[in-house]
C-alpha cells in the first residue's frame, strides 16, 4: 500500500512538473498536438499507479519524453512560420463582412447552431452585428462586432487618451506585497500612514488594497462590517508603472 502511496506521489510531481514546463495556456486555447500529448501523459501517469508491478521508470521516462516531443514541435511552430501552418493549422473564416462563409461551414463540418451560440458567447446576438468571425486553430471563436455595433473609442468620441495599464495589489489578505511595492517605488510607511488616516491601524486588518494607473488607492477591510473605499492615492503623473 505504502508502495502505491510513494508512486503516486512521485509521478504526481513528475506530471505536474512536466505540464508547468509546456506552459501557461488553459486546455481550452492548447493546440491540437498540446491537447494530444496532455492526454497520453494522463494515460502514462495513470497506469503505474493503478499497476504496481509496472515499472514506474518506463512511465517517468515516457512523459519526459512527450515533454521533449512537445519542446521540438513548439520551437519548429516558433521558427518556421510554414511548419507552423503544418503542426497547428490555419484560422477559418465563418464569417465575412456579417455573410456566413457556407463552403467553409461545410468544408470543417462546423454546424451553423454552434456557430450562433458562438456568438452568443461573445456577446454579439445576431449576423446583423457581426462583422467576423474566425475559428482559430485551438478551436476558439474570435467575434468581431460589426463597424456599426461596437463600442465607440475614447478618439471617435474626442476625449483625452489616459493611460490604463494594470493596478497593482498593494496589501493581499493582511500582507504589504513588496515586490509591486517596489514597482510602485512606493514605501511600506507611505502605505501604512494613508491607511492610518482613514481608520485603518493594522496591515491585517485589510483584505486588499490595490493601487491603479490613476492614482486611487482601493482598499476593503476584513470582515462581514468591513469598510470598502477609495481615495486619491497619488497623482497620476507619478504613476511609474
Amino acid at each position: 500500500m505504502l508502495t502505491g502511496v510513494f508512486r503516486t506521489i512521485i509521478l504526481f510531481f513528475v506530471t505536474a512538473i512536466v505540464l508547468r514546463l509546456m506552459g501557461k495556456r488553459q486546455l481550452a486555447q492548447l493546440q491540437p498536438y498540446e491537447v494530444v500529448i496532455t492526454l497520453m501523459i494522463s494515460d502514462l501517469a495513470t497506469l503505474p499507479m493503478a499497476d504496481v508491478d509496472a515499472p514506474i521508470l518506463g512511465g517517468v521516462i515516457a512523459i519526459l519524453t512527450l515533454l521533449l516531443i512537445h519542446s521540438i514541435l513548439t520551437a519548429l511552430s516558433f521558427f518556421s512560420m510554414k511548419m507552423r501552418r503544418i503542426i497547428c493549422g490555419r484560422p477559418s473564416v465563418l464569417v465575412r463582412d456579417g455573410r456566413i462563409c457556407e463552403k467553409e461551414l461545410s468544408r470543417l463540418c462546423f454546424d451553423l447552431s454552434d456557430l450562433m451560440e458562438g456568438m452568443r458567447t461573445n456577446g454579439v446576438m445576431g449576423l446583423k452585428e457581426a462583422g467576423s468571425v474566425i475559428l482559430e486553430t485551438n478551436g476558439a471563436l474570435s467575434v468581431f462586432p460589426s463597424a456599426e455595433s461596437r463600442p465607440a473609442t475614447r478618439g471617435e468620441m474626442g476625449m483625452t487618451d489616459v493611460y490604463d495599464g494594470i493596478p497593482l495589489l498593494l496589501i493581499l489578505d493582511g500582507h504589504v506585497q513588496e515586490r509591486t511595492m517596489r514597482i510602485a517605488e512606493l514605501e511600506p510607511g507611505w502605505l501604512r500612514r494613508i491607511l492610518h488616516e482613514h481608520g485603518v491601524e493594522r496591515d491585517a486588518d485589510v483584505l486588499f488594497a490595490a493601487l491603479d494607473t490613476q492614482g486611487k488607492l482601493l482598499v476593503q477591510e476584513k470582515g462581514e462590517d468591513g469598510r470598502l473605499f477609495q481615495l486619491d492615492a497619488i497623482a497620476p503623473d507619478r504613476v511609474r508603472w
